[in-house]
C-alpha cells in the first residue's frame, strides 16, 4: 500500500478516534500513525513499535453494513486460500475483524485493519505489461469466485443498471448541482438511457455477471518488486458484469495516448485465462457507465479531496465523451 497524501482534505477525524480505533486492535498507544487518504472511507498507516505496518481504515457511516463488511473480508480470504494475494484482515482483541470504537466526543465508527501490502500504484508504472498480469489476475479471480460458495450470510451489493444508471443510482446522479449547460446535460441523460438499454440487452447471465472488485483504478492496484500484481480495498465489492471490471481500470486514461495499448494489454491478459466473447465486448458502454457513475460520486462525496480535485475536469471532459459514446452507439445498434 502507497501512503497518498492528501492536499485538498484534512482528516476528517479527531485523533481519539483514531486511538481508539488502533486500541481495538490491540495496537499500543506509542503505534505512529499517519492519516493517508479520506475518500469513500477514511485510512491510516499505523507503524507499530517492532516495525509492524498496517492500514487502519475507518467505515464511511452508512455505506456498507456490518454483514457486508464481514462479507468482503470473507471473499478475500476465501482468494487468499486460493492462492490470490490479498491484504490480511487483523482481529480485534475479541477475535472479530471489525470493530467498533468510540472516543470521549461521541464519536463512533466502525473499523477494520488491514496487514500493509508495499507496491507502487499501477498508475505511477509506465510498463504495459502490469495491465496484462492485471487482465489474468482478473479472470482469475472471476473463475476462482464462480467456482467458491459464499457462506449463507454473505451478502454484498450488486452493481447493475439500476446502480448505475438508474433514475436513484448508488452514488447519485451525474449532474445534481446542473452545472452542465442544458444541451449536453441533454446528451449525458441520451447517454444513460443508451447505457441501460445496452446493459439490459446484454443481461446478467452467470458467464458475464458475478461478483467482482468494482473498484481496480487509481492506488488500488498495486504492482509489487517482484512484478507481482496485488489488488487490494474490496470495500466497493459486488455483483456487476465483469466488463464493468475492465472498464473500471481503464475509465481513468481514457483519452490518454497510451490507452489503447493498456486496453488491449488488459484485454489479451484476461482472455489468456478465461473466455472475453467479442459478441458482447462493449467497453464503450461501461467506460460510460463508469463516466456517469463516477459523476455521481463527485457530487455525493464532495467532501473527499479526490471530488475536489476531479469535478471540474471530469465535468468539462464529459459533453464531447457524451457526444461521441452516442455517435458510437448509433453505428452499433443493440
Amino acid at each position: 500500500m502507497t501512503a497518498v497524501v492528501e492536499e485538498l482534505a484534512p482528516d476528517p477525524l479527531p485523533a481519539a478516534l483514531i486511538r481508539a480505533a488502533s486500541a481495538r486492535f490491540g495496537l499500543p498507544g506509542e503505534a505512529r500513525i499517519e492519516f493517508m487518504r479520506h475518500g469513500e472511507n477514511t485510512t491510516y498507516g499505523i507503524t507499530a513499535p517492532d516495525g509492524r505496518r498496517f492500514a487502519l481504515r475507518i467505515n464511511r457511516p452508512g455505506y456498507q453494513t456490518p454483514d457486508a463488511i464481514r462479507s468482503e473480508i470473507a471473499w478475500m480470504e476465501s482468494l487468499r486460500r486460493s492462492g490470490v494475494r490479498t491484504p490480511v484482515a487483523v482481529a480485534g482483541v475479541d477475535g472479530d475483524p471489525l470493530q467498533n470504537a468510540t472516543s470521549a466526543e461521541g464519536w463512533s465508527r466502525t473499523a477494520v485493519l488491514f496487514e500493509w501490502v508495499d507496491g507502487v500504484p499501477l498508475s505511477g508504472v509506465d510498463d504495459v505489461q502490469p495491465w496484462a498480469r492485471l487482465g489474468a489476475l482478473m479472470a482469475r479471480i472471476h473463475v476462482l469466485t464462480r467456482a467458491w460458495t459464499p457462506p449463507a450470510w454473505f451478502t454484498r451489493p450488486a452493481w447493475d443498471g439500476e446502480a448505475l444508471v438508474g433514475d436513484e443510482p448508488r452514488w447519485g446522479p451525474p449532474d445534481p448541482e446542473r452545472r452542465l449547460a442544458p444541451a449536453d446535460r441533454a446528451a449525458l441523460e441520451a447517454c444513460r438511457a443508451e447505457v441501460r438499454t445496452r446493459l439490459d440487452a446484454i443481461g446478467t447471465g452467470a458467464d458475464r455477471f458475478g461478483l467482482i472488485h468494482s473498484d481496480l483504478a487509481f492506488e488500488n492496484v498495486l504492482v509489487a518488486d517482484d512484478g507481482e500484481v496485488v489488488i487490494i480495498d474490496f470495500d466497493d465489492s459486488g455483483y456487476g458484469w465483469y466488463l464493468h471490471e475492465l472498464a473500471v481500470v481503464l475509465y481513468p486514461h481514457e483519452g490518454t495516448g497510451g490507452f489503447g495499448e493498456r486496453r488491449d494489454a488488459l484485454v489479451d491478459g484476461y482472455r489468456g485465462v478465461r473466455e472475453l466473447p467479442d459478441g458482447w465486448l462493449e467497453l464503450p458502454t461501461f467506460l460510460m457507465a463508469r463516466r456517469i457513475q463516477t459523476l455521481g460520486w463527485l457530487f455525493s462525496r464532495a467532501d473527499t479531496a479526490h471530488a475536489q480535485a476531479q469535478r471540474a475536469r471530469r465535468l468539462a471532459s464529459t459533453p464531447k465523451a457524451a457526444r461521441e459514446y452516442l455517435a458510437w452507439a448509433n453505428e452499433h445498434p443493440v
